[in-house]
């Protein structure tokens, strides 16, 4: 199943580098939705994130033919964000504020369980998704961005250490200092599963 889908992978690149406009649509559909969450780890701006995943396929569109195919798709497509991101906050020249829009590991694994819960219930996993986000919010600004673009955007490392222009050793170091900040605030204790810390130890 991988291989036809690497293989396909590879017609619809073919395609569109020779200009194939439709192949192009069709390649970046898998894409383009972790882009967006991955541009809005990195900037904190929904409406700036959709502008930056627009210059990013654009880019991407013009620029197809000279993928050689050494890392995956994906990865370069976060070189590309990243470049643009760059630009972006170099004109702003502050920090970027906003509200962190991280959706939390507990919202997003408890969602499946919404069905036949009390109201209460409910709230109770609202809030702790609520608490969650305030953390990552006070983190600082490297642990913050491993943590959106691991657990918001669902990055593997590699792509995180091209999105931040990073060594993979250091994306691994920070989401583990991150999650450990996380860990120590009384409220965050059980707001992580085994498997969530399994996978990012893994990863």
């Amino acid at each position: 199943m991988e291989s036809n889908k690497s293989t396909t992978e590879t017609e619809l690149i073919r395609r569109a580098a020779a200009g194939d406009s439709v192949a192009f649509q069709e390649l970046m559909r898998g894409h383009c939705g972790r882009l967006l969450r991955g541009a809005q780890a990195l900037c904190r701006d929904r409406q700036q994130a959709e502008d930056l995943v627009q210059e990013t396929l654009l880019e991407a569109w013009r620029g197809l033919e000279r993928f050689d195919g050494r890392c995956q798709l994906s990865t370069w497509l976060y070189g590309i964000l990243r470049h643009r991101y760059l630009k972006w906050a170099g004109r702003r020249r502050l920090s970027l504020p906003g509200e962190v829009v991280v959706e939390g590991v507990v919202e997003r694994r408890q969602r499946v369980s919404f069905e036949g819960q009390s109201a209460d219930g409910v709230l109770g996993v609202q809030e702790d998704a609520e608490q969650l986000r305030r953390a990552v919010a006070l983190l600082p600004e490297e642990h913050r961005q491993v943590i959106e673009l691991r657990f918001q955007a669902e990055l593997s490392l590699e792509e995180i250490s091209v999105s931040l222009g990073i060594p993979v050793g250091t994306v691994k170091s920070r989401l583990h200092h991150g999650l450990e900040k996380l860990r120590q605030q009384k409220f965050c204790v059980n707001l992580f599963s085994t498997s969530v810390e399994s996978r990012a130890r893994q990863m």
